[in-house]
């Protein structure tokens, strides 16, 4: 595994001299989806080389790189803007009525959050559920937050600030036993752990493609469990997706007949060059690398740095039993100020971490080296 990494570290094209350990907030480009890109550029610079069929071919072969990642059939997969895309899809499309209440951990990234409060409107009821104590709301007290009028429970796979992994199975199962949605921000989690979607009784899953997938920002892609897909409705039409629609010489009855799959649930102009190209050959890029080689890779890195971080004024928050734990190590100081800190030392030491939710959050991926996290322990010793 550790050759593996070596090899892939070279995909990269290195950051200016700096320890980058963000990959949660912003996932850099490999080598090859820099060039897609610039290949794509050309096409706009001369449309006339554009061929007709990049329209259908580039979407499908997105859509067949996430399917690969996750473990299911292409047409499951819609492609979006973000997992802000994804959760608005069920939102807005899942059959709520005035009265019936989504479930939400406290403290859940906004993507996660304000599609929800917007429902609010239409008569939907936001309930939160609070940490038994400190920041984790775990699956127990979730399922035990269900009540007579919940309809949706509404999670991260992996929270952005502290890192915990959700046992998505327990809440699964709950869902199934009592008909109710589950609906996955996959963001933190989706190309950073092994996931196999078939595993897990999930009816939407939504990711962001800027963060793991080393893939451009405002790019993504939502999963749409088959068993649910006629009951969530389309509230945003692509014309693509309609049946018939891209027959441009040919008329035909007036009618909407949305195509076969969840590509009617596509962001419009999924075909977008420079995006969707460079989506691609990132989600091309991380099925040749492969995420358990990601995840036994970073999982190494973090523990180097657990290890020996009881040597400086942080400490670990995040939860360490193994089936919690993912590829972002939250830590903090004795207080506030002194959390702060020792964040503003690590930038200007060029060591680039996040500061969420007051906590120091670490994210190394597959082109981190132990010298990136011996960077860190220095800047973090003082």
């Amino acid at each position: 595994m550790a050759a593996d990494a070596a090899y892939w570290t070279g995909h990269f094209s290195g950051f200016g001299g700096k320890a980058y350990l963000d990959c949660a907030a912003q996932g850099p480009f490999p080598r090859e989806t820099g060039e897609a890109i610039r290949q794509a550029l050309r096409l706009k610079e001369h449309p006339e080389e554009i061929p007709v069929s990049l329209f259908e071919d580039l979407p499908a072969r997105g859509r067949a790189a996430v399917a690969r990642l996750i473990g299911c059939n292409p047409a499951s997969i819609a492609l979006g803007a973000g997992a802000s895309h994804g959760i608005n899809v069920a939102a807005a499309g899942l059959p709520l009525q005035p009265g019936d209440e989504v479930l939400l951990p406290e403290g859940e990234f906004p993507a996660n959050l304000h599609p929800w409060l917007n429902m609010q409107s239409a008569g939907v009821v936001v309930r939160f559920v609070a940490p038994v104590s400190g920041r984790i709301v775990e699956a127990g007290p979730m399922i035990d937050a269900i009540g007579p009028k919940t309809r949706v429970i509404a999670v991260s796979q992996v929270a952005f600030a502290t890192g915990y992994r959700v046992d998505l199975k327990a809440l699964g199962d709950a869902c199934r036993q009592r008909g109710l949605f589950l609906v996955v921000d996959g963001a933190q989690g989706i190309g950073a752990v092994d996931f196999r979607v078939a595993d897990h009784s999930i009816d939407v899953l939504a990711v962001s493609g800027y963060k793991w997938l080393f893939g451009p920002y405002g790019t993504g892609f939502v999963y749409i469990n088959p068993k649910v897909l006629d009951r969530v409705r389309v509230t945003a039409v692509n014309w693509q997706s309609v049946e018939g629609a891209t027959q441009l010489n040919r008329r035909s009855e007036v009618r909407l007949q949305f195509r076969e799959g969840a590509r009617r649930f596509d962001v419009p102009e999924t075909a977008a060059f420079l995006n969707m190209s460079g989506f691609a050959a990132s989600v091309e890029f991380l099925n040749r690398v492969r995420v358990p080689t990601v995840e036994a890779h970073v999982r190494r890195l973090l523990d180097r740095l657990i290890q020996d971080v009881e040597k400086t004024a942080l400490r670990v928050v995040s939860d360490l039993r193994p089936e919690r734990r993912s590829a972002i190590l939250a830590l903090e100081a004795g207080s506030l100020e002194e959390t702060r800190r020792i964040h503003r030392r690590m930038q200007q030491r060029g060591v680039v971490v996040s500061l969420r939710d007051n906590l120091i959050r670490v994210s190394p991926n597959i082109y981190n080296t132990p010298g990136d996290i011996d960077r860190f322990l220095e800047a973090a010793h003082g």
